[in-house]
Formats: structure tokens, C-alpha cells, sequence
């Protein structure tokens, strides 16, 4: 566990809880807030624990019910078989049966980055699932295609797949980011992944959380991501919609939000400035303010 005493006490008291899916795997989720309140699922970004949004739940908990849990195969979710389905769809079903289990008939939807792939696919398969949707810095789909310049983003699935076959090489880069975390911030801020005034805690914490995925499922779930597009339905979103992103994400640029935005009938967009891929714990005040609005549409 890699909460730091601050971060626990942001998060406020956590419930815990697991369910199994109909392929076997098992899904670890974490409850936070009013057990009687309005409900927010939360799809964090790809090997992302509940933590990375502790800014967002530290708001929300006093009057609402989050829900969050761990991608298969990832954080305490386990799966049957290590081969199995890590499909946007397949993520987006555990989130179905998720509700199901904890008797939701509805939340807003709040995905960063893979979460929001994630909960358009949940929209596509299960709409009258969705009270709203706030798509944070993310994309509909095919990130790198999108969001690198087109030469890049073969190289990068490319690599993502020698990554699959040699998982000892991200392993060894994720191990150097966790035992020199002030050179891996350094060097994050100079590629403007992530901002020099990043929430140090909770990034760490993302990081050494991420180390302990293994790595062959978590390259095929880049893999997955990369290859997945929901772009023919989001003129069918229904709910209430805001798209966030952040002027320096390079990695799901503005771009890819404004066409997210424009496309859902009554699509708000907003953009942060100097926001990077981590704008959520770099600008949370200014997140927060745009995320209690769109959840008040929801009432």
C-alpha cells in the first residue's frame, strides 16, 4: 500500500469489497463517501489505483457515493486466466456487473485518461447506465494515433509490443522511477508528461503502484487501448457531458477533446492551462470546480 498519511486522510474512511466476473477474474473495488448519496464511478488511467484521485474524492465524499476498483489483473484484481479478455469492452463490462453487484441502477461516469475509453464503451453497451460523464484528460480512442504525430505512433505500439515479449525492460524503468522518484519527476516535467507542480504523493504513489503490475498483462492492455475506438458513438451519448483536458497533454492533446466534446449533443469542454496529462493533481481546484457542476446537472 503506498498511501501516505495525507492521501488517507483525503480519501476519508474506504470500504472494501469484491465480486467475481462471469470469465472468473476478480474484481477488488473501493467505496468512499455517503453510502446514500448520488453515485460516481471512477475509471482511473491504465494501472492507476483508487489514489490518483484522491483531490477528486476528497470533494466528492462529503455528499456523494464513490465507487472505484481495480482493472483486472491489476492493483488487487486478479484474473482466471492471465491470457483473458483486457478488451475496452471486456473493462467495461467488470464495470457493469460492478454496479449490478452494489445495486446501482446509475452513476456518473468519471474516467481519466484509459477510464475514458472505458466508461464511453460502458455508455455504448449499457446507456441508461450513465447519469453523466466527465471525460478527463483522455481520448475516444486510438490514443497514439491520435495524439502522436502520425510517425511516432507505430514506433510507440511497436514498442509497447517488444515491451509484451521483454517485460523485463519496463520493469527495470519503473523500478529506477520508484527508488530515484525526484530524478523520475525531473525527467516526467522536462517531457511534460507530467507538471513540475504535480502533487508529488499522489504521483509517487501512482508509479510504485504501477510497478507492481506484471508487466506482460499490462502491455497488452497498452496494446488493447491502442487499438480501441469509440468514435462511431458518441453522437449517442445522451447524459449530461463535460470533456477536460490540459493544454500541455501531448499524450491525449486537446484535440482529441474538443472532437469528443462537439460530438456529444450538449458536449462541454473545458481546457486547462498548463495542465499536463496529470492535470487532475496539478490544477485540482480547477477540475473540482468543473466536476461538482457537471455532477450538480445530474440531480
Amino acid at each position: 500500500m503506498y498511501e501516505t498519511p495525507s492521501i488517507s486522510r483525503a480519501l476519508g474512511p474506504m470500504r472494501t469489497g469484491a465480486l467475481t466476473s462471469d470469465d472468473g477474474a476478480c474484481l477488488r473495488y473501493q467505496l468512499f463517501g455517503q453510502d446514500e448519496g448520488p453515485t460516481v464511478l471512477i475509471a482511473n488511467g491504465i494501472g492507476v489505483r483508487y489514489w490518483g484521485f484522491t483531490k477528486q474524492i476528497e470533494v466528492l465524499r462529503p455528499t456523494h457515493r464513490i465507487i472505484c476498483w481495480d482493472y483486472r489483473g491489476m492493483g488487487d484484481s486478479t484474473m482466471a486466466d492471465p491470457d483473458g479478455d483486457v478488451s475496452m469492452p471486456r473493462h467495461a463490462e467488470d464495470a457493469r456487473l460492478l454496479l449490478d453487484h452494489l445495486g446501482v441502477e446509475q452513476a456518473v461516469l468519471v474516467g481519466w485518461s484509459m477510464g475514458v475509453q472505458v466508461s464511453l464503451e460502458l455508455i455504448r453497451a449499457y446507456p441508461q447506465r450513465a447519469a453523466g460523464l466527465v471525460a478527463m484528460l483522455g481520448t475516444y480512442g486510438k490514443p497514439f494515433r491520435t495524439g502522436l504525430l502520425s510517425p511516432l505512433a507505430p514506433l510507440v505500439e511497436t514498442l509497447f509490443a517488444f515491451g509484451q515479449r521483454h517485460p523485463e525492460l519496463p520493469q527495470g524503468i519503473l523500478e529506477f522511477a520508484v527508488a530515484f522518484p525526484g530524478l523520475a519527476h525531473n525527467i516526467l516535467s522536462a517531457t511534460l508528461f507530467a507538471g513540475f507542480d504535480v502533487d508529488r504523493e499522489i504521483l509517487d504513489a501512482d508509479i510504485a503502484g504501477v510497478r507492481d503490475i506484471e508487466k506482460r498483462l499490462y502491455m497488452r492492455t497498452l496494446l488493447a487501448l491502442a487499438d480501441h475506438d469509440a468514435s462511431d458513438m458518441l453522437q449517442d451519448v445522451r447524459c449530461p457531458a463535460l470533456v477536460i483536458c490540459g493544454n500541455y497533454d501531448w499524450v491525449t492533446p486537446p484535440r482529441s477533446g474538443r472532437l469528443i466534446a462537439n460530438s456529444i449533443p450538449g458536449g462541454q469542454y473545458r481546457e486547462v492551462k498548463g495542465g499536463t496529462h496529470f492535470a487532475l493533481i496539478e490544477r485540482p481546484d480547477l477540475i473540482n470546480k468543473w466536476l461538482l457542476e457537471l455532477v450538480a446537472r445530474t440531480r
